[in-house]
């Protein structure tokens, strides 16, 4: 098998979007991944080389995040969504596509397939950002918990537009699209009642889909591809099987 990864920038609507593409021994469906808020490409290091051993492997930077450069658009999903599929149709990338969504990123692949429904095979959401949690879960948190959380929007998306994000998948499923959800069942920054709600949220997201999985992996944190890699690579594997 010869993997042949390839980096390149394109310019979509004036901002240049670094990309790396690795087309495995196959031609069968090209995955996707979306990273969590504020990171880069780089962050699906542990994955990566043994999903492109059965799938065609993209990823991307967005719009103001690692090798890609930063423009004045927003930073919400909807323009998030645009410039993907902007950038998918330059680099010449054929669907179906199975989009890989971490934490913020399964908001972004949630409203991608559920607008480009013929051009998505199946999504996969890891602990993903469900959009009543600031509402519902952050006032659950530790005061420290809730303030580091707050903090953290000035690396990408301000919390407006966080905010905006999660309002554009209020109300909206994904139909027969095949999905899988799989929540880290190990994360101490939660408190009890904080941790229960998140549950609560990813039972909701499981319901999305009339053809859905929910996994729990109990050893996993907040970033379960790189806490529990062999299981994240195993599901993705299984996942494709099936499509």
């Amino acid at each position: 098998m010869t993997v042949n990864t390839i980096g390149h920038r394109v310019n979509i609507e004036d901002v240049e979007l670094y990309y790396e593409y690795t087309k495995s021994f196959s031609d069968c469906l090209t995955i996707v991944f979306e990273s969590g808020y504020g990171w880069d490409l780089t962050n699906w290091n542990t994955i990566r080389d043994d999903v492109s051993s059965f799938a065609n492997v993209f990823l991307y930077d967005r719009d103001g995040i690692g090798k890609s450069g930063r423009s004045n658009k927003p930073k919400h999903s909807m323009q998030i969504i645009k410039n993907l599929r902007n950038l998918l149709m330059k680099a010449r990338m054929k669907p179906p596509y199975l989009l890989v969504g971490h934490s913020f990123g399964g908001v972004n692949v949630r409203l991608f397939a559920n607008l480009y429904p013929e051009e998505v095979a199946g999504v996969i959401l890891l602990d993903a950002v469900h959009e009543e949690q600031n509402k519902k879960m952050v006032p659950l948190f530790a005061q420290n918990v809730q303030r580091e959380y707050y903090g953290q929007f000035t690396v990408e998306a301000s919390l407006e537009e966080f905010e905006e994000s999660l309002e554009q998948v209020k109300g909206i499923d994904l139909g027969k699209t095949p999905l899988l959800v799989i929540t880290g069942g190990s994360q101490p920054h939660h408190t009890t009642h904080s941790m229960n709600q998140w549950m609560t949220f990813q039972k909701e997201l499981a319901t999305l889909s009339t053809r859905s999985n929910h996994l729990v992996i109990k050893e996993a944190g907040h970033a379960i591809h790189i806490d529990e890699t062999q299981l994240v690579i195993h599901a993705i594997e299984e996942m494709v099987s099936k499509l």
